[in-house]
């Protein structure tokens, strides 16, 4: 069976699922038409039918469209239709200053050498590494150090949002 053939005899199904992965969403047919035209384009898509995985295979590549933030067909369709429908008043650089500013307050409640480390690895953009260098730290006391601020500071921003 040819991959057009295959498609051809499948679509209703292939509908369906693009339908229940999309929660019906308006997109769902674009998203089936975007995951066929992938399908298509790879080089074995003959095996993929022969061996009886095009429908798994095309399953997955809507499961991708609509699950990953980073997929070409969620960047393209999906990312400027949930701007256009967001009506918050606050904007995504608001919330960042804000957290930002919750983490600094969070911070002053750590130990001078914990604040001043984390400080240190965040305002000048340092790797784990890098910092251990620059400090004369040894690398494992700076990626524990770094890693229980994290923790702390994710458990703290929970508790106030």
């Amino acid at each position: 069976m040819t991959p057009n053939e295959y498609i051809s005899e499948n679509y209703e199904h292939l509908q369906q699922s693009a339908k229940n992965i999309s929660g019906n969403h308006p997109l769902a047919l674009e998203s089936l038409h975007y995951a066929i035209e992938e399908f298509l384009g790879k080089k074995n898509v003959l095996d993929i039918v022969d061996s009886g995985g095009a429908t798994f295979y095309i399953v997955a590549i809507l499961l991708k469209c609509w699950r990953s933030r980073t997929s070409a067909f969620y960047r393209k369709y999906l990312a400027p239709s949930n701007e256009l429908y967001d009506t918050s008043e606050e904007t995504e650089e608001d919330y960042t200053e804000e957290l930002y500013s919750l983490a600094i307050k969070k911070l002053d409640g750590l130990h001078w050498y914990d604040k001043m480390l984390f400080q240190t690895f965040v305002d000048e953009g340092h790797t784990i590494s890098s910092l251990s260098r620059a400090t004369g730290i040894p690398r494992t006391s700076v990626s524990l150090t770094i890693n229980r601020v994290r923790k702390y500071l994710q458990a703290e921003l929970k508790k106030s949002l």
